[in-house]
């Protein structure tokens, strides 16, 4: 099925066939028709799949028409409403970029205002934008309740909410931040609600909050045919060691790699620099500039590495994005999902490797529960687990026991003992200096 088919203005047709988008997923096709008429939806579809043009082409849709109803428009233009119409509800910062980006890419042909507010970033330039006239709005529920308590911004005239990533607002404890949004609005208005999975707490939330809703069930594979999957297994202090290998050796050059905190993240960063591996670090502790700076390096190939928590499992879109690695595997095995399917987007190939260690069995366990396969296992050569550790390792562990107190002398040369106050300084790697 074709965008041409849909009952859409002419000029969202063009943006989209600018856009390189054919023929509609299975989300697109199943959403789009039920919002055009004005329905609630509660559809269930992963990232990756078409759901901002899902939602995004029937609203923008609904304003012309709107628009059009009221005779103020004619056949070249639409003037941008003074007030939010469209209030699109994300849980990340980066998920909101990357929705408003889009809209905006939709609405190419139309004078539809977009702006998205979100924390870590200036509220001036926000206060501006959201003054001067604003259409479609995109908000982080914190930075929105900022601008709603300065006065920033009106609701009352938003006609249609959507709630993206409805799950992980829940995780994120968004809910009753959004019931407290959606009494702002207009007594009368849709609400589009989009979940890449369908537990029982997120068809309550959509139950209370939708009315007579349309549910879709759009979801594919868990995680999808079109990502290899293996797992590496490896001694926990060696995972830094064989990934560092992998990349020198495979000559790898855009890897997306996920630690469960920020500080390993950040210890991780350290070991890759030291490597001679180009790194970014990407978490929630990072301002949004810098964040942006990564990733932006990253896309463009100057980063070889870009490591990050599971803040980054959600609304990034990296095009053609090779390779996704697991150093350390996430505590909810539903995170797993999300992490890899960074990876095989757009139909594309993609591959996902975990590396596991025996402290990791019981979480691996209940991955390949939830992905309905059991993940090839992998021992390379050399990190087999029960060998002895190479030299650096078996120092390590000696120079922990030995300085685990720190001995001094005072004046009178008696010897006083402390426990050791200073960090001990890490090995040097066994790949520093080369070059990659």
């Amino acid at each position: 099925m074709k965008f041409s088919s849909l009952s859409l203005d002419p000029r969202i047709v063009d943006a989209v066939s600018q856009c390189g988008y054919q023929a509609l997923t299975q989300v697109q096709s199943e959403v789009i028709p039920l919002a055009l008429q004005g329905n609630d939806v509660m559809a269930c579809a992963q990232t990756g799949t078409g759901k901002t043009a899902a939602f995004t082409l029937p609203l923008l849709q609904l304003l012309v028409q709107s628009a059009l109803d009221n005779g103020s428009v004619n056949d070249e233009a639409l003037p941008h409403q003074s007030r939010v119409k469209v209030l699109i509800l994300t849980p990340t910062r980066e998920l909101a970029i990357q929705v408003s980006q889009s809209i905006m890419k939709y609405s190419q042909f139309l004078p539809f205002k977009v702006t998205a507010v979100y924390g870590g970033a200036n509220m001036n330039p926000q206060r501006k934008a959201l003054q001067s006239g604003v259409d479609f709005l995109v908000a982080t529920p914190g930075r929105l309740f900022d601008h709603i308590g300065q006065q920033h911004v009106n609701l009352s005239q938003v006609a249609h909410l959507v709630v993206d990533e409805a799950d992980r607002m829940l995780d994120m404890g968004f809910v009753r931040d959004i019931e407290k949004i959606k009494k702002q609005l207009a007594p009368q208005h849709q609400t589009l609600f989009f979940s890449a999975t369908y537990h029982d707490e997120v068809k309550q939330l959509a139950g209370k909050m939708l009315s007579k809703p349309h549910w879709i069930n759009v979801a594919r594979q868990p995680t999808g045919d079109n990502i290899s999957q293996e797992v590496y297994l490896v001694d926990k202090r060696r995972k830094t060691e064989l990934l560092s290998e992998l990349v020198g050796r495979n000559n790898w050059r855009q890897v997306l790699v996920f630690v469960s905190t920020k500080e390993s993240a950040d210890n991780l960063c350290r070991e890759l620099t030291l490597d001679g591996i180009k790194n970014g670090v990407f978490h929630g502790d990072k301002t949004q500039g810098a964040r942006n700076r990564v990733l932006k390096g990253f896309k463009a190939g100057r980063l070889r590495v870009m490591v990050a928590t599971d803040v980054a499992a959600r609304g990034l879109d990296i095009a053609s994005l090779p390779l996704v690695i697991n150093l350390e595997l996430p505590d909810d095995p539903q995170d797993y999902i999300h992490r890899i399917g960074r990876t095989g987007r757009a139909g594309e190939k993609g591959r996902a490797i975990s590396f596991v260690s025996p402290q990791d069995e019981a979480i691996i366990t209940e991955i390949e529960a939830i992905t309905l396969q059991s993940l090839p296992k992998v021992t390379l050569p050399g990190y087999e687990l029960g060998a002895p550790l190479p030299a650096r390792y078996r120092e390590n562990t000696a120079l922990e026991k030995t300085k685990k107190y720190r001995f001094s002398t005072d004046k009178r040369g008696k010897m006083n003992r402390s426990k050791a106050g200073a960090r001990r300084k890490g090995a040097k790697s066994k790949f520093k200096g080369q070059s990659y």
